[in-house]
């Protein structure tokens, strides 16, 4: 009877003897591994902290993480929104009142805001920074940002020092202000100014909002935020038909969640792509490493078979040497991507305009999402070589040449020529073959591919294709909540452009918020498509007509120079004396098909009814990048605006320079806009440069993880033929002895090097051209500036550095490792 024998011990000593004994086989695993680690880690790092940064200011532009509230709110319904699972948080807040004047100032539009304990601290806070202080108990106790100090004179604020305030109640006038001293209970960092511009809160106690008769249901707001952040407008929708609103309350979004990020599928799409290449890439070479290793040693296998050890056992050895090599190299990977990602991530990040930080991420994720995808690469990788090892017998180990020589070939190698041995030599063994190909084939197309889409962003055709102006300067007002839309570009600030040398062109548009009549034969196609490009569903018209306001837009009015140059653009041309005169309008729309020209379209402004002819369209976002209400954006010309509105406040100016005077132009029109946050400048200059930079960070970073994906193919070839020179030292002394010179031997690894070489660039000059001209019609229709642009230098270059790595790292091998005789090397049993 035999009993099993604990041999566990012996295995683990096999194994790591094993693997001292094969150190320039473990170089190349332990290379493959770190690679793999570091480039899945910087990724990974790349992208979170990217999406951790921009939600961040998303969030901290908005100032807060609610996702929208109900005007207005009775108790009842305060108690049914608590009630609802599906909502997490319910906060309040009230506004207390408006601030009449302040010393110092300026232009500032100051609003005073009550919070509950809820909407400050789960709702307010996540948004904010460097809080210092506390929120505000006693009657006279203030809140205060840093950037509303500073604006009014308080560069070091101090807990409890005065803050004097002229404020009025809302709804109020300027006579029935009051005039009180504040304390600073607390000041903070925050950044919704970046995107309300001169407007801004101040928080107030409850006590102030009990003393002024304030309460949130006369002048407040219930804010909800939701357990779970997906489908947000469906969950708002649901929410608006359980808590009915009646006619003077408002149901109001987070603008943030107003929109769907419709490329976020295809960038985890692109991002999962990319890690698979990554793997595919390092499977590659770690397969390939450790199917030589065994292919080397399948002589010792064989004899550890013969005395005892199972397939089992065997298997053991191979994945404990491939195991214990990637303890070793994904420790090491994940420190160079730590390291690295201090530098990456801000560059990475720096073409990005994020105004309220950048956030590095060292999410414990990261690392171990990339350390499982380095060990399960790695396992994949193992899982055949150590098969091998397993399955053969000990007789066939015996025999066992490494080659895998098909009659045919043997056949055309009976020449004996220098070039046919060296052809024969490169496919003995068809499956490494095809590895080397397809890795270096790999990281060669990946290094032009991403070359090709990087150099095809053309920075001119870009500002071309989205810029239509030099600059343009916007009225923030329009956008700010509660302050008031104003008259930023008036009379007396258009005169000064006249003044600034080199400005051959000024256009303004007007703007205002009207609501249409629907009318369901007109507007049903257009409302349908709306809902499905913001992924919400869109109320009836029966709905609609109960609650017409929900049908808004703008009424957008243009100089009458937009319409003649678009003129020369349209296939159907706009009658320019019917728009100038305001007896037609133009809606905006990249689908006309949904209108009919000759339609009445009936919109309410200011209480009134305006009624015109639909004479056309115009492509969206022309001359208008605002928001968009659910109905169409309707253009009419500025001269019928005035006549409608008397005073039309615009909400832009657009300029054109001349080429030369354009620095010029933008250093004016800086020193004309900074001190006033409520505009905006925007410019065709800085914009390009901007695209420029962001530009060669993707080249730099883009260039970096091809280059180190070609390495990895490299590495792959230099392991194949080190190794093979290595384990054909006998054959090599055979040719010797039987009068083959070195001479003539180095010229054959050369060609052999030459083959490979050949091969895996015609691969890349044919499938790999086809591959990157589909990649590019890919990004071309993502960013249609792209002209495509073929990366010469950069292919002639890697062509010159894969010929010169394969001719010259054959010959080095050999050269490495026949320093002994041709007697001593023939009497090698290894050989």
């Amino acid at each position: 009877m035999m009993f099993p024998t604990d041999n566990r011990l012996v295995i683990k000593k096999i194994t790591v003897r094993t693997i001292k004994a094969n150190k320039v086989r473990n170089i190349f695993v332990i290379t493959a591994i770190a690679l793999t680690a570091f480039l899945l880690s910087t990724i990974f790092s790349i992208g979170i902290s990217g999406t951790e940064s921009i939600q961040l200011q998303k969030i901290r532009t908005m100032g807060t993480i609610e996702h929208g509230g109900l005007t207005f709110p009775t108790d009842e319904q305060i108690k049914k929104l608590k009630s609802l699972d599906y909502i997490e948080d319910v906060g309040i807040m009230a506004h207390a009142g408006d601030i009449i004047e302040t010393p110092d100032m300026g232009n500032l539009s100051l609003s005073l805001f009550w919070f509950d304990k809820t909407e400050w601290e789960k709702l307010r806070v996540p948004a904010m920074n460097n809080i210092k202080g506390k929120y505000p108990q006693e009657y006279n106790e203030i809140m205060v940002s840093d950037w509303i100090l500073k604006r009014i004179g308080i560069t070091n604020p101090k807990i409890g020092m005065d803050i004097p305030i002229k404020y009025g109640k809302v709804g109020g006038t300027d006579s029935e202000a009051t005039n009180e001293n504040f304390k600073l209970s607390a000041y903070y960092t925050e950044y919704s100014n970046l995107r309300s511009g001169n407007a801004g809160m101040l928080y107030v106690s409850k006590a102030f909002l009990d003393k002024n008769g304030v309460t949130p249901e006369n002048s407040g707001t219930a804010t909800i935020r939701f357990k779970s952040q997906k489908n947000i407008g469906e969950q708002f929708e649901k929410l608006s038909r359980e808590v009915t609103a009646s006619p003077n309350q408002k149901w109001k979004m987070v603008p943030l969640y107003e929109t769907v990020n419709g490329d976020r599928l295809s960038t985890i799409i692109g991002l999962s792509a990319l890690i698979l290449f990554i793997m595919l890439s390092s499977y590659l070479l770690i397969y390939n490493v450790l199917y030589i290793s065994v292919s080397k040693d399948v002589r010792f296998y064989g004899l550890l078979k013969t005395v005892g050890t199972t397939p089992k056992q065997i298997r053991a050895i191979v994945t404990g040497q491939a195991m214990r090599l990637t303890a070793l190299g994904i420790p090491l990977g994940l420190a160079l991507g730590a390291a690295v990602s201090f530098v990456a991530v801000p560059f990475a990040l720096s073409g990005a305009t994020i105004d309220t930080g950048i956030k590095i991420s060292f999410n414990p994720i990261i690392y171990v999402g990339a350390a499982v995808f380095s060990l399960v690469t790695t396992l994949i990788s193992s899982i055949k070589p150590a098969g091998m090892a397993a399955t053969i017998s000990p007789i066939e180990a015996v025999r066992y040449t490494g080659t895998d020589v098909s009659r045919k070939l043997r056949k055309v190698s009976k020449v004996g020529k220098v070039q046919k041995m060296a052809f024969r030599n490169v496919f003995r063994n068809r499956r490494r073959a095809a590895v080397v190909f397809l890795s270096l084939f790999m990281g060669i197309t990946t290094f032009i591919l991403v070359n090709t889409l990087v150099l095809s962003m053309d920075t001119e055709n870009y500002v071309n294709s989205y810029i239509d102006n030099d600059f343009t300067l916007t009225n923030n007002t329009f956008f700010q909540n509660g302050t008031g839309i104003k008259q930023k570009f008036d009379n007396d600030f258009m005169s000064t452009f006249k003044r600034i040398e080199g400005i051959t062109e000024i256009r303004k548009v007007s703007q205002k918020i009207v609501t249409l009549k629907y009318d369901d034969n007109l507007y049903k196609e257009h409302l349908e498509e709306f809902g499905k490009r913001h992924n919400t569903q869109m109320p009836t018209g029966d709905e609609i007509e109960k609650n017409p306001r929900f049908f808004w837009s703008n009424l957008v009015g243009l100089d009458m120079e937009y319409i003649k140059k678009l003129n020369k653009t349209l296939g159907e041309p706009i009658d320019v004396e019917a728009f100038e005169a305001g007896r037609i309008a133009l809606f905006s729309t990249n689908n006309p098909k949904h209108f009919k020209v000759g339609s009445d379209i009936v919109f309410t402004a200011d209480e009134k009814e305006y009624s015109l002819k639909l004479g056309g369209f115009l492509p969206e976002r022309t001359a208008f990048n605002g928001g968009m209400g659910p109905a169409p954006l309707v253009y009419i010309s500025n001269d019928y605006m005035k006549k409608l509105f008397n005073n039309p406040v615009f909400c832009s100016v657009t300029m054109n320079a001349e080429v030369d005077k354009e620095a010029h132009v933008l250093k004016q029109l800086k020193e004309l806009t900074a001190n006033d946050n409520e505009i905006s400048l925007d410019s065709r200059l800085e914009t390009l440069e901007q695209f420029r930079s962001s530009k060669t960070m993707l080249y730099i970073l883009g260039g970096g993880m091809s280059l180190i994906l070609a390495l990895i193919g490299i590495l792959n070839f230099v392991n194949v033929m080190v190794t093979g020179v290595n384990t054909r030292r006998h054959e090599f002394a055979v040719l010797e002895s039987i009068g083959m010179t070195p001479r003539q031997l180095k010229r054959m690894l050369s060609l052999e090097g030459l083959i490979y070489a050949i091969i895996s660039c015609g691969l890349v000059a044919t499938l790999g051209a086809a591959l990157n001209i589909w990649v590019f019609s890919l990004f071309k229709k993502q960013a249609d500036y792209a002209i495509f642009t073929f990366p010469t230098i950069p292919l002639v270059l890697s062509v010159v550095i894969v010929f010169a790595v394969c001719i010259l790292v054959p010959v080095a091998a050999y050269v490495t490792t026949t320093k002994d005789t041709v007697t001593e090397r023939l009497r090698s049993v290894e050989g």
